[in-house]
């Protein structure tokens, strides 16, 4: 019953964007899971540093399923994919900035803080290119 309402195909013109916010989505989580692998990478791969992969990784395919939400049919899943993909974003850009801050100056995170500064920067231009594409309350007449 709840699949039958969810997946009911609805007008796209219900869903401005959704292909924009998809691609936004897509090119994120694969930055982002890139980023990942090139900080394990940076550290010879040592089981120490594989959080960083894992978590880029693990990142990314949160925002690739954000990403088939917003592309799915059904409106619904089209809100809830853009509006849990903007909270992923927002809490990305605060932790990327947090960790950046952290390790700014240290010289034993010192390999790490380019890393998070390149994370930050590239969550905060898929923010504001979500915001462009985010669905917009209708206008009152």
């Amino acid at each position: 019953f709840w699949l039958a309402i969810t997946m009911a195909p609805e007008k796209a013109a219900e869903k401005p964007h959704a292909g924009a916010v998809a691609a936004v989505l897509l090119l994120h989580g694969a930055f982002l899971a890139a980023c990942g692998c090139y900080g394990a990478a940076s550290a010879g791969w040592a089981p120490a540093a594989m959080h960083s992969a894992y978590a880029g990784g693990g990142m990314g395919a949160a925002l690739v399923l954000c990403a088939m939400m917003a592309a799915s049919p059904s409106y619904k899943l089209y809100m809830i994919g853009v509006h849990l993909a903007l909270l992923l974003q927002l809490l990305l850009v605060g932790v990327f900035s947090w960790q950046a801050y952290r390790s700014y100056g240290v010289p034993a995170k010192a390999d790490r803080f380019p890393l998070f500064v390149v994370m930050g920067g590239g969550s905060i231009v898929a923010l504001a290119a979500m915001r462009a594409f985010k669905p917009k309350k209708a206008k009152k007449t």
